[in-house]
C-alpha cells in the first residue's frame, strides 16, 4: 500500500483529462470557457492526513483572474456533500489517509467521486446560466456569491 497522496493525485489526473481539464501543481484543475473557469481543487486538511475536494465556478465578465483561488469563486461546493450517504462516507474515508484501503480500491472510490460530482458538474458549467442552474440543482450544499446573483436578476430583468 502507497501513502495514498499519490493514488488522490492520480485519480485526479485521470478523471480530469477525460472532460479537459488541466492540472496545476496537482492540487488544482482548470478548464475555461468564454464566460466561466471551472476549477477541482485537492485540499489537504490542517489537523492531519485528510483531503478534501472542492469544485469551483467563476465568472469571467466579474473578474479578470486566469487561475482564480477556489475560495474567491462565484460558485463553490465541496464534492463529497453532494453525494449520497453511503457514497459520501466512502469517499471521506477515501481521502482519509489515515484509514487504510488498498490502493486500487483508493483509486476506484475517488474516481467515481470526482467524475459524478466533481468534474462532470464542472463541464456542465461552461456559461454563467448553465453555472448557476447547476447551483440551483445542487442547493443547499452549494455558495453563491451575492454578486452572481445580481448579474443573473440583471440580466434576466435586463
Amino acid at each position: 500500500m502507497s501513502d495514498g497522496r499519490e493514488i488522490i493525485v492520480q485519480a485526479l489526473v485521470e478523471t480530469a483529462s477525460r472532460y479537459g481539464f488541466r492540472g496545476v501543481r496537482a492540487t488544482n484543475f482548470y478548464r475555461e470557457w468564454p464566460e466561466t473557469i471551472c476549477l477541482l481543487n485537492l485540499q489537504k486538511s490542517s489537523w492531519g492526513p485528510q483531503f478534501y475536494m472542492n469544485a469551483a465556478v467563476w465568472f469571467t465578465r466579474l473578474g479578470k483572474e486566469r487561475r482564480p483561488k477556489e475560495y474567491n469563486c462565484h460558485i463553490r461546493w465541496r464534492v463529497n456533500p453532494q453525494m449520497e450517504d453511503e457514497q459520501s462516507k466512502a469517499f471521506t474515508l477515501a481521502l482519509n489517509l489515515e484509514h487504510p484501503l488498498p490502493d486500487d480500491q483508493r483509486l476506484s472510490l475517488i474516481k467515481d467521486g470526482v467524475d459524478g460530482y466533481g468534474f462532470r458538474l464542472l463541464s456542465r458549467s461552461d456559461s454563467e446560466a448553465a453555472a448557476l442552474r447547476v447551483a440551483d440543482e445542487c442547493e443547499p450544499q452549494v455558495m453563491v456569491a451575492l454578486v452572481a446573483r445580481k448579474q443573473e436578476k440583471a440580466d434576466r430583468d435586463g
